[in-house]
């Protein structure tokens, strides 16, 4: 209750406020990221979670990482689903599957990828709240958000995931037909209308930024393997 009234005030939560400003999405490739520097952290994929028909398969993380020992580390769930029927035996895959993550070395929270249909998110708030159930109380709990959830929609506070989930993400990347429009909203200054996404953004080094205040938490994406150029560009160019 105490998460969810900060979150209404808008203040983010006590348990997202212990992870980097900075943060650096490593996906499915072999990645060196011990050019980063104390106080910047990495969300890396840790494996895909596939649900079809009444099936689930579990797909690790097939390439290495390397980051520093003192690295803040969130393991990166990401869940695809085709004809999927969602049942109770996928939603508990989901939750074993993402609440193990924490026993890998220097893991500090969670970050589930799940693009939900509208079909989908009834499933997915069950998941999410199984899942923090499972999770010791300090532990943080992110997902990634479409844009148009959070401009558009409210509808994961709606389904009562203030106080479960910490942040959502919003992705201003990859926005598809979308794109223009919500790059212009941003540029107008439009105020997000889900609480969860007030605090933190998700943007790739080959798109051009969005407008971004000052004080929120930015993951950033990089095709293909990180450089330490890469970084340091696109570190360069945020607020």
């Amino acid at each position: 209750m105490l998460l969810a009234a900060l979150v209404r005030c808008g203040r983010e939560p006590v348990r997202v406020r212990r992870l980097p400003m900075r943060m650096l999405w490593a996906w499915e490739s072999p990645q060196d990221l011990r050019f980063l520097h104390q106080g910047e952290g990495v969300a890396f994929l840790a494996g895909e979670l596939r649900l079809e028909g009444s099936s689930t398969r579990w797909v690790p993380r097939r390439n290495p990482l390397w980051v520093n020992p003192g690295t803040v580390l969130l393991a990166v769930l990401r869940v695809e689903s085709r004809a999927a029927q969602l049942t109770e035996a996928q939603s508990q895959a989901l939750i074993e599957r993402a609440s193990g993550l924490l026993s890998l070395p220097q893991v500090r929270g969670l970050q589930i990828d799940f693009d939900a249909r509208d079909s989908e998110r009834a499933f997915y708030v069950r998941a999410l709240k199984g899942l923090r159930s499972r999770l010791p109380e300090a532990t943080p709990l992110s997902i990634t958000a479409l844009a148009s959830w959070c401009l558009e929609d409210d509808w994961l506070s709606q389904a009562g995931l203030s106080g479960v989930v910490d942040e959502a993400v919003p992705m201003f990347f990859r926005m598809g037909n979308e794109a223009g429009s919500i790059r212009r909203r941003l540029g107008q200054g439009v105020r997000f209308r889900e609480p969860l996404s007030r605090f933190s953004a998700g943007i790739s080094t080959d798109e051009p930024l969005p407008r971004l205040s000052r004080g929120r938490r930015v993951y950033a994406f990089h095709p293909g393997r990180w450089t330490a150029e890469a970084w340091a560009q696109i570190s360069r160019e945020l607020p």
